[in-house]
């Protein structure tokens, strides 16, 4: 039995890249991802043609990550507040419902995506979660980028 599912599809790009591809890895990273939400899964593509039937066996495909969400706060008042303040030398863990950090390490499909030579990179992210779950945008960041190594 099949479970539906819902695809949400997130585009940036084109971006020129720079010339520089002599690196031993890439990695593409994301931050302050909002989890105070449903569960789901992000596929990443680089140079993904502009369809809706892709697949992880997709030669543009680079990799993914998951995201446990916290749909609905089922605590006392202000228990799924953030603050956001950081008290020197205070090492409690941070607030469960921090922003997340997520990298994926995209170096082979990086280095095919750029032997075309055209020096514009696009990065598709297909977002994945179960229908039932929610309409709502899933994925929700701040900031995003491509680091390399030398």
């Amino acid at each position: 039995m099949a479970t539906e599912s819902v695809r949400q599809r997130h585009v940036i790009g084109p971006v020129a890249m720079p010339e520089y591809r002599d690196f031993r890895r890439a990695d593409l990273e994301i931050y302050r991802i909002n989890h105070f939400r449903p569960s789901f899964t992000t596929h990443v593509y680089l140079n993904a043609p502009d369809t809706d039937d892709l697949e992880v066996t997709h030669e543009s495909y680079a990799g993914s990550f998951s995201i446990f969400g916290h749909q609905r706060c089922v605590g006392d008042d202000g228990h799924c507040e953030i603050h956001d303040h950081i008290r020197r030398f205070d090492d409690r863990p941070s607030h469960p419902l921090t922003r997340a950090f997520k990298r994926v390490v995209i170096t082979e499909p990086l280095r095919r995506a750029l032997q075309g030579g055209e020096g514009q990179l696009t990065i598709t992210l297909l977002v994945v979660a179960p229908a039932e779950e929610s309409a709502e945008p899933l994925l929700e960041y701040e900031a995003l980028q491509i680091s390399t190594f030398a």
